[in-house]
């Protein structure tokens, strides 16, 4: 058979169409390649956002349990200020009541102090004779 301009006409056809459907096929794949490059990308950028979460779980947890600890620190201290405060005040009111009696008893020493210097000066005479000797 003697190829004809129809013939030659359809080979070309043919061959466009074959070179055509390799050139889809290569594109495909790269398409499908592109997708798993994707998919490979995007699963281990979610990967490491787990991942940072996870730290910032983990940061946020020891976090709390350093305010944890230094709310039972705090309240321990309030518990024994306030056992103390209560002592301090039993100390306050006996010394109020120290500093009441006292300012009597010095009331009453200063009276008494004075009533002995009005002697000592009304006697004062007499009693210089007898230190004197005389």
């Amino acid at each position: 058979m003697i190829p004809t301009s129809g013939t030659k006409s359809l080979e070309m056809m043919i061959g466009g169409l074959l070179q055509a459907t390799q050139d889809m096929q290569r594109d495909i794949t790269e398409i499908r390649r592109d997708i798993k490059d994707s998919d490979a990308r995007a699963a281990l950028s979610y990967e490491q956002s787990e991942q940072r979460a996870a730290s910032s779980r983990a940061k946020m947890y020891q976090k709390t349990d350093e305010l944890v600890e230094r709310v039972t620190a705090t309240e321990s201290a309030v518990s024994k200020l306030n056992a103390d405060m209560t002592s301090v005040k039993d100390v306050t009111a006996e010394v109020t009541r120290w500093k009441l009696m006292g300012l009597g008893a010095l009331g009453v020493t200063g009276m008494a102090a004075a009533a002995l210097a009005s002697l000592i000066t009304a006697y004062w005479s007499n009693i210089w004779r007898v230190l004197r000797g005389g």
